[in-house]
């Protein structure tokens, strides 16, 4: 089975999913290896900065995801394009490099109020990250990485999808599953289960050193929204093992320190030291762990400015309230 992931790095509603991206690739990672397109959101700069404020603002309530709107003051993005490229150079050296860069661009941007729209901004992100910058540089130099990034707009714009959109295929003769827009968990979860993917297979997260170590090996770093999002554990159980397990916090980001990665006591040591008292999202502003409870978002995304929305597709089980994907931008070929 083939599951396909159309997004861009600088799509705010991609950024909104992540919890639920993080649960699939966490529960299912021993099953579903995905793709991810770059279909290139925007060339251009956005004409309405506050129209853009006010559709992250709209995401984090939806999501949980921290949104730091305080970019849009002093850098209007020139394009997404740079971003997509520098994705595609790095999974010329390796899928996983674009995987880890992909994310890195994408906390910059929505965390750090760093400009993505810069090649040696992102060549500076790649290095912290420790990707072989210099082959990066020599990939995008070549114009190898824009033949990548050029078929990725083609197979996005050729069935018109917008971000984030899901394809879910078990075979080129069987009709695919289209997910579209930043749908609940319980939407992929039955998707998979069509596909044929037992229950059996899904790993759930059991409150253990390895489940852990296993969480944040999908990355690094985790806002508290994908944590809640895996592990499902109520607010005052997930605040005393997060400082049970020396995770440290740096701003909305969370990393697994060296005790939480070589001797993390169990379960029952919780709550044998004071609790450090993060922010967790609410139950009405964040989907629940299997998508049960989707909560009412904005009849209209855009994830960066000025695109199109498209309507909800049959396939993707779409109904009123829930995002949908911005894509006249892809449809109409970014032109700049």
């Amino acid at each position: 089975m083939e599951v396909t992931f159309y997004e861009d790095p600088a799509c705010s509603w991609c950024w909104a999913f992540q919890p639920v991206s993080t649960a699939f690739a966490f529960e299912f990672r021993n099953v579903v290896k995905p793709r991810f397109v770059m279909g290139g959101l925007r060339d251009r700069p956005t004409v309405d900065v506050d129209f853009v404020v006010q559709q992250w603002k709209k995401a984090e309530a939806v999501s949980g995801m921290p949104f730091d709107c305080g970019i849009w003051k002093k850098h209007v993005l020139r394009t997404t394009f740079i971003a997509c490229r520098a994705v595609k150079a790095a999974a010329m050296i390796h899928e996983d490099a674009a995987h880890r860069l992909l994310r890195r661009i994408r906390e910059a941007l929505y965390v750090e109020q760093t400009p993505v729209d810069d090649q040696e901004a992102i060549l500076a992100l790649a290095l912290e990250i420790g990707l072989d910058t210099e082959g990066l540089r020599e990939n995008l130099a070549s114009g190898r990485a824009e033949t990548l990034f050029a078929r990725d707009r083609m197979e996005a714009s050729q069935y018109g999808f917008g971000f984030p959109t899901i394809v879910l295929k078990c075979g080129h003769s069987d009709p695919p599953i289209v997910l579209q827009g930043a749908v609940p968990y319980s939407d992929l979860l039955q998707a998979l289960s069509s596909m044929g993917v037992s229950p059996r297979e899904r790993r759930r997260f059991r409150d253990t050193r390895e489940s852990w170590v296993s969480l944040f090996q999908i990355h690094p770093r985790l806002t508290l929204a994908e944590i809640h999002m895996v592990t499902g554990l109520e607010k005052t159980k997930l605040t005393a093992r997060l400082n049970d397990l020396g995770i440290h916090q740096c701003g909305p980001l969370y990393s697994l320190g060296d005790k939480g990665r070589k001797d993390a006591p169990g379960p029952a040591a919780q709550g044998a030291r004071p609790a450090a008292r993060p922010k967790v999202p609410s139950p009405d502003v964040e989907s629940s762990r299997d998508g049960k409870k989707s909560p009412a978002g904005p009849q209209v995304p855009v994830s960066l400015a000025g695109s199109s929305p498209a309507a909800p597709s049959p396939a993707a089980g779409g109904s009123a309230g829930r995002p949908t994907p911005a894509r006249g931008e892809v449809a109409s070929g970014n032109s700049a």
